[in-house]
């Protein structure tokens, strides 16, 4: 399947730093830049979108990829 293909090829360093937990981590935008090439080596695209929902009396971000490619759309 091309998710895996792209999951196994990405490689998305963590270039950001947390000083107060003194960890490192990747932000979205790291791990887009990274992702872009790999996406364009096999003709796929990413959609991303949110939207706020409220489950109970709390209010949360629904967030959802979808990966677009010649096999079809696969949305998680």
């Amino acid at each position: 399947m091309i998710l895996q293909e792209i999951q196994a090829k990405l490689k998305a360093p963590k270039k950001q730093h947390n000083e107060f937990g003194g960890y490192n981590y990747r932000s979205c935008e790291d791990i887009l830049e990274a992702l872009k090439p790999v996406l364009a080596e096999y003709g796929a695209a990413i959609i991303l979108s949110d939207e706020i929902v409220q489950a109970g009396a709390r209010w949360y971000v629904k967030a959802t990829a979808t990966l677009k490619s010649k096999e079809g759309d696969l949305t998680v």
